[in-house]
């Protein structure tokens, strides 16, 4: 293995701002997607398609045929999350830099670090031993809605043996995992109007209402200071973990001092105080705050009173919920709510239900045997609490859709600093270079069974 020239490869994938939310940057996703396609040309891919969108195309891609041999369906996505605050990234997020074997870069984990990984661990491979079929996507930071579209009208993408989705980290060092859920996703934009315009606050203050205010009220009424939401019917489906999923997470190695003080980085911990912070993370919903606007924010001083701002909010969403329930009972707390002098809407921006997999088949067994055999450790079954919106629709067709990855719990996912353990890229390409033999040797009747 060529460490120093696969460095240099990922390194001109991380240089390309591929952030999908941003419509300046359609360009370079344009660009990760060509990287993309170009590295599927060199695995022997003869069928490359650029599907869907001009700037955030589906990259599909079509491997050499391998008769009487088990489809394995790869999916990943070269978008990126935006960067900000850049002022908190030690080094540029776009100049990938090497820190004491890690690896910094915007999407170094998240997820180009493991598309690569998950390509060089094929050109590894003396020829290939599965059909590869891929799904390179450029929108899963903005709700995947060109490959929902795609695979809407096309199903037959998602038919194969087995789906790998690396897009997952350990639970911790040393520790690999297959993920048996992932939670749901709503994004929404909440906006407050108080007044026509923006009223000067010394002939209005005190008497004319202010829109931040009105929006802060608003959303500790939505959430409460004890971390429970506060939306009629939210709670209703969510089902406690069983005694027997419950019992091995305690045998996790997790602890909940090293999650505050190495991960979160902070000085304490919310959320509901009678459930574990494992249950938190895992097994409940959430209703977080991204950011607000409206107002003056800029340099210097302006006195007004906004007429209007805004929030952003999303929704985590745990097995048993539904995304379409979930934003009419949004919608309808917000009216609630709001006091009869606020005018209170909700767009919603994106979404997706939450995922449930079942982790009995062959292939997920096999690819613990190949982490035991390069790592020294199998994989263990997790929950995740992030949302990757299209995986429902990658199941359509019944294959099993296997969630893991190569990440590491503080690998700084959306934030500052995101790194990549190379350890972690090195490993996992012999991991994976591993787990397409072992799937290629699978017997059919087996993979019928499975």
């Amino acid at each position: 293995m060529d460490r120093d020239r696969l460095l240099g490869e990922l390194n001109e994938f991380l240089r390309i701002p591929s952030v999908s939310t941003l419509p300046a940057h359609n360009t370079d996703c344009r660009r990760a997607a060509d990287w993309v396609g170009a590295e599927l040309q060199r695995l022997g891919c003869s069928d490359v398609q650029y599907l869907g969108s001009e700037t955030h195309p589906v990259v599909w891609g079509k491997g050499p045929a391998v008769p009487d041999a088990p489809t394995l369906l790869i999916y990943g996505h070269y978008d990126v999350q935006p960067p900000d605050p850049l002022a908190e990234w030690v080094t540029p997020p776009f100049e990938p830099a090497v820190r004491d074997g890690k690896l910094f870069a915007r999407g170094a984990a998240d997820d180009k670090g493991q598309v690569f990984c998950l390509l060089k661990a094929i050109a590894a491979l003396p020829k290939p031993p599965v059909n590869f079929r891929f799904l390179i996507e450029g929108e899963e930071e903005y709700g995947s809605k060109v490959l929902f579209d795609l695979l809407k009208r096309e199903p037959q993408r998602v038919r194969a043996d087995a789906i790998l989705v690396a897009d997952m980290s350990y639970v911790a060092p040393g520790w690999p995992a297959v993920y048996t859920t992932l939670r749901g996703l709503a994004y929404a934009e909440i906006t407050v109007r108080t007044s026509k315009t923006d009223l000067h606050s010394g002939e209005y203050g005190g008497a004319a209402p202010n829109a931040h205010e009105e929006l802060s009220r608003l959303l500790s009424r939505l959430k409460g200071a004890d971390g429970k939401i506060n939306i009629p019917g939210f709670y209703g489906p969510v089902q406690r973990p069983s005694k027997t999923e419950l019992a091995a997470w305690k045998k996790l190695p997790f602890k909940e001092k090293d999650f505050l003080i190495k991960r979160v980085q902070g000085k304490g911990l919310v959320g509901l105080k009678q459930y574990s912070v494992l249950e938190r993370l895992w097994a409940l919903p959430t209703f977080e705050i991204h950011g607000i606007t409206g107002g003056f924010t800029g340099e210097g001083a302006k006195t007004v009173i906004p007429a209007e701002a805004t929030a952003k909010v999303s929704m985590r969403l745990v097995p048993k919920q539904k995304l379409a329930p979930v934003e009419r009972q949004l919608a309808a707390a917000v009216k609630r709510l709001a006091p009869k002098h606020v005018t209170a809407t909700v767009r919603f921006l994106h979404g997706a239900d939450p995922a449930q997999i079942k982790v009995n088949s062959p292939a997920f067994q096999l690819l613990a045997q190949a982490f035991k055999e390069v790592t020294g450790r199998g994989s263990v079954p997790a929950r995740a609490g992030g949302s990757i919106p299209v995986v429902p629709a990658l199941a359509w067709g019944g294959a099993p859709v296997i969630l893991t990855g190569i990440g590491l719990p503080d690998d700084r996912l959306h934030a500052p600093n995101e790194k990549l353990d190379l350890k972690q890229l090195w490993d996992g390409i012999e991991v994976f270079r591993r787990f397409y033999e072992l799937l290629g040797s699978l017997d059919s009747e087996v993979r019928s069974r499975g």
